[in-house]
């Protein structure tokens, strides 16, 4: 479900760029990635933003 919604949304979306489209929309989800380096995974108090690699303020920049 991850990589044919995203593929079916370009496909219809933007018919004449679909593989780019959905290449790029398929490249967003490497920004979560960072998410299983964590120890927990998941913490309902934690803020992402300066915790995870990917979400620090020199990735954002």
């Amino acid at each position: 479900m991850h990589f044919l919604l995203p593929g079916a949304i370009a496909f219809y979306f933007f018919r004449d760029n679909w593989k780019k489209v959905w290449l790029i929309l398929i490249l967003t989800m490497l920004v979560d990635l960072d998410h299983l380096l964590a120890t927990p995974i998941f913490s309902q108090t934690r803020c992402s933003i300066n915790f995870h690699i990917l979400h620090s303020y020199y990735a954002i920049a």
